[in-house]
């Protein structure tokens, strides 16, 4: 099983979403580094406790990502761009001299794109309005051409706890994810 290095964030990423970070402490700027020398990528995992400076307890299930843009900030941190690409389960995790977490992994399957059955406009509509508010967190999507695309995007934007956020992850079948995350929007229009 391959070995990744991992990023623990306060915040899911699913595939097919870019997402900025901002890197100051040294063994992610050494990852970073490492990353961009040898055209790979990492894990991105959402903390289940702890926080993101520091060590954290992070959640099985994350997201594999390259980056796609950087730049050196005015105030001494790197301003990343990664995306989404591939789903995994952590295996086992160990340390790495500097502190860095790195998880054993194994790969989820990759999905097959569907298209966006016809009782999903609402869904597509809901997007649609999250997207204008999401400009203002930095976020980029791309246009949503799939059933998973659509399932992706919305489970980013939508306020979720991160226990649901996990099991979407974990969800490989994208219309059965679309079909969990409509169910949350009822019992919300409910409460």
């Amino acid at each position: 099983m391959p070995q990744i290095p991992l990023f623990p964030l306060n915040v899911a990423l699913y595939p097919g979403v870019t997402l900025p970070l901002r890197i100051f402490e040294q063994r992610y700027l050494h990852l970073v580094s490492e990353t961009l020398k040898t055209d790979s990528g990492f894990g991105v995992v959402l903390i289940r406790s702890g926080g993101e400076v520091g060590r954290a307890s992070v959640w099985p299930l994350g997201v594999y990502v390259k980056i796609v843009d950087w730049s050196q900030g005015e105030e001494g941190l790197l301003h990343v761009l990664v995306s989404g690409q591939r789903r995994f389960r952590i295996v086992s995790t160990n340390r790495a001299e500097d502190g860095l977490l790195l998880g054993e992994v194994e790969w989820l399957p990759e999905e097959e794109p569907q298209p966006i059955p016809a009782e999903c406009d609402g869904l597509l509509a809901v997007l649609e309005e999250l997207k204008q508010h999401a400009s203002m967190l930095s976020l980029k999507f791309d246009p949503v051409d799939s059933a998973d695309a659509l399932s992706w995007q919305l489970a980013q934007l939508l306020p979720l706890d991160d226990k649901v956020r996990v099991e979407l992850l974990a969800i490989e079948d994208p219309l059965v994810r679309l079909a969990d995350i409509a169910a949350s929007l009822d019992r919300w229009a409910q409460e």
